[in-house]
């Protein structure tokens, strides 16, 4: 009876251990299928910050474009402003 109850015991452990194998293969799996996605996300995430990153270097060029230009017009009301000034004066 003592064979019959070790040979029982070890089918049970046997079957528990296939059955521990398979579901760790299965928690595995889907952990590596998350980590491949989790990647492609930060992939992504890469991409759209290089792009962020080049349409900002773009937008501080155009601000520097436009303090140009805002400090050429300036400069051009002032001598406008001071030629009517002087014309005025000597009215």
């Amino acid at each position: 009876m003592e064979t019959d109850d070790i040979k029982t015991l070890l089918t049970e452990l046997r079957d528990s251990h296939r059955a521990f194998e398979a579901e760790y293969r299965r928690v595995a799996n889907e952990s590596l299928a998350m980590q491949r996605e989790v990647l492609e996300l930060q992939k992504q995430a890469v991409a759209n910050q290089n792009k962020a990153i080049e349409e900002q270097g773009r937008s501080v060029k155009m601000q520097a474009q436009f303090g140009r230009l805002y400090r050429v017009a300036l400069a051009v009301i002032a001598v406008v402003i001071t030629f009517l000034l002087v014309r005025l004066v000597r009215l």
